[in-house]
């Protein structure tokens, strides 16, 4: 007997790269932290990160799970992050040299909103048996 996945491809892959995102804002939240002790405006800066970073992994945790809303935050953050790498590439700062930001700031999260797209009419579907089985003896 076959059984069908729990959720689509696209969505399980998409879940993939919101954790390597979500790892990443983690492993830079957690190295500004040491930069805390002398500036306390990176405290504050690290310590959103790390909250953004728990908040993308549950969120990934939540699309596996099937939730709708978690597709519409997932789908809410990706562009807030799509728009505010668009406005750090317009400020004369040079906050995407190199090939490491555009991969994570662009890449990832167009990655993602692809992945998402292409399967907006499909629901995701919880994870649970594939057919519901039912004892002739017992009444339904």
């Amino acid at each position: 007997m076959k059984q069908t996945p729990s959720t689509s491809s696209a969505f399980e892959i998409a879940g993939v790269l919101v954790v390597v995102q979500a790892s990443l804002s983690l492993v830079a939240g957690l190295s500004a932290l040491p930069f805390a002790i002398v500036e306390p405006g990176f405290r504050v800066l690290g310590v959103a990160t790390i909250a953004t970073a728990i908040g993308m992994y549950w969120l990934a945790r939540n699309l596996r799970r099937g939730r709708r809303w978690a597709w519409r935050w997932l789908v809410t953050v990706e562009v807030v992050s799509l728009a505010m790498t668009c406005l750090l590439a317009l400020l004369p700062i040079g906050a995407l040299r190199g090939p490491v930001p555009l991969l994570v700031n662009v890449a990832i999260p167009l990655s993602v909103l692809v992945l998402l797209a292409s399967r907006s009419g499909d629901r995701p579907i919880p994870a649970g048996p594939a057919h519901r089985w039912s004892d002739p003896g017992r009444a339904a």
